[in-house]
């Protein structure tokens, strides 16, 4: 049976890496590993109980342990994103002679400055060449990469890992994890055949390594095979299932898949098993990935059984958050779905105020500047059955956000879905044809020439109602 390690790098483990950790204790550096190893894997070591207990016994060990500080102060600016967390790092650094730190940690500290000020692209460059020099501190990695998804910057999920793979051979630590992120990335920028040829290398590697099987799973929703996910994901379900902090988001792809097969209750039937109970934490991620299904299934025609009422709640608590428009159209959805206007128009004065003021800066500020107002607008009005007013606003901001804003194709695809239902609904020939571009214009970014089915059933609508006019 394939288990997550066990056995952790002391400080003579560390040094071929090329990882400069600076602390005398043996069991720091150890909990250091088995912090960044549940990171990567996400899962909760049995022994330790999750990241967050783990970097409380490694501070534990050695307080002064600099390697281990940095990343407790990047998860924490980059997680919270709060003053009292920007005065904490500056506590902490105020107390460092920064000259005499090694290199390695004097360019983190500068990653983390541009966490502090928002400056994620900054942040994601800083890290990014981080990991080129250091090509075996997954830190900087990982950080790098997750940047790049949040930022929209596609090709850096390519890219990030493409630059450090050839430093990797097949019987080294995260020889797989390299693989997994570049297969993520091939997929994400429509290199089918070498997303595969990296997904295999990296399940063979290593099968507990769920972003790996998730990067799979985005080659066939890309290439508009659902087929092909539910296959994979039920062959591989021993494997992803332990990922017990990711998972959740993998379900939502197995629901989507089943939803674009027209097999509903099988969606429905994951999302109460997996799905909700995860959303129930209030977390933006699993709330988006709950919306996000049940929208869907409504454009699909289908019967959701109320369940957006709970989800619609829980969004409220962050409408006047902003740390990403991705996370505010989904809120604006949720509201949407359950007809709560006053919710809208709250998230919308908020976003007002958020953009007129100097409370933050970076790219989802000058994202929501240009098009979030037209996008939640959008999603109100097409609530309020005003669809011709909506895609005005939908079609102004869609084609723009999804090639802009955080997540992956598959995530981001919700609102082309949205643009392309409100389009039908409305029913004008200028809204049609603007529905079958966009169709068509998302079929050259994937580089197919198919349909998702769902897309597909959507697309047979638009053509029925051509034909009245």
């Amino acid at each position: 049976m394939v288990n997550f390690r066990s056995e952790w790098r002391d400080l003579a483990g560390w040094v071929p890496y090329n990882v400069p950790l600076t602390t005398t204790s043996n069991q720091a550096a150890k909990l250091y590993d088995a912090t960044l190893d549940q990171l990567t894997y996400y899962y909760n070591d049995p022994m330790y109980g999750g990241v967050g207990e783990t970097m409380q016994r490694m501070l534990a060990e050695d307080p002064d342990f600099v390697a281990g500080n940095l990343l407790k102060h990047s998860m924490e600016l980059f997680v919270t994103d709060s003053d009292k967390a920007r005065a904490r790092f500056d506590e902490y650094c105020s107390k460092l002679d920064l000259e005499k730190l090694h290199h390695w940690e004097q360019e983190h500290i500068a990653a983390i400055r541009y966490l502090y000020k928002e400056d994620l692209v900054g942040a994601m460059e800083k890290y990014a060449a981080i990991s080129r020099q250091y090509p075996y501190d997954v830190h900087s990695f990982n950080f790098g990469y997750v940047m790049g998804l949040i930022n929209g910057h596609t090709s850096q999920l390519r890219d990030i890992p493409l630059d450090i793979v050839g430093q990797y051979k097949p019987h080294m630590m995260h020889y797989g994890l390299v693989h997994g992120k570049l297969c993520f990335g091939h997929a994400e920028m429509g290199e089918y055949d070498q997303a595969k040829r990296c997904g295999d290398i990296a399940l063979e590697a290593f099968p507990l390594d769920s972003w790996a099987v998730h990067a799979m799973v985005h080659m066939h929703e890309n290439k508009s095979e659902p087929t092909e996910v539910v296959k994979l994901l039920e062959e591989t379900s021993k494997h992803w299932t332990r990922g017990v902090n990711f998972s959740q988001h993998i379900h939502w792809h197995q629901a989507g898949a089943h939803t674009q097969l027209a097999e509903y209750e099988a969606a429905l039937t994951i999302y109460d098993a997996h799905m909700e109970p995860c959303a129930k934490s209030g977390d933006p991620f699993p709330l988006s990935d709950a919306s996000s299904l049940l929208m869907r299934l409504r454009i699909d025609g289908q019967k959701t059984g109320g369940r957006e009422e709970m989800l619609a709640k829980l969004w409220s608590q962050h409408n006047n958050e902003f740390t990403s428009l991705f996370y505010d159209g989904h809120s604006a959805l949720a509201a949407a779905m359950v007809g709560d206007n006053s919710s809208l128009d709250t998230l919308i004065e908020n976003m007002k105020e958020y953009i007129a003021g100097d409370r933050s800066s970076g790219w989802n500020k000058m994202v929501t500047t240009k098009h979030g107002l037209q996008l939640v607008e959008g999603i109100k009005l097409m609530g309020e059955g005003d669809y011709t007013a909506a895609t005005d606003k939908l079609v102004a901001s869609v084609p723009h956000i999804v090639k802009m804003i955080h997540g992956s194709k598959a995530q981001k695809s919700i609102f082309s879905l949205i643009l392309i239902y409100s389009a039908l609904l409305s029913g004008t020939k200028e809204h049609l044809c603007s529905a079958e571009q966009h169709m068509n214009d998302l079929m050259a970014w994937n580089k197919v020439t198919t349909l998702p089915p769902l897309q597909r059933r959507l697309w047979d609508r638009i053509q029925h109602e051509h034909s009245k006019h």
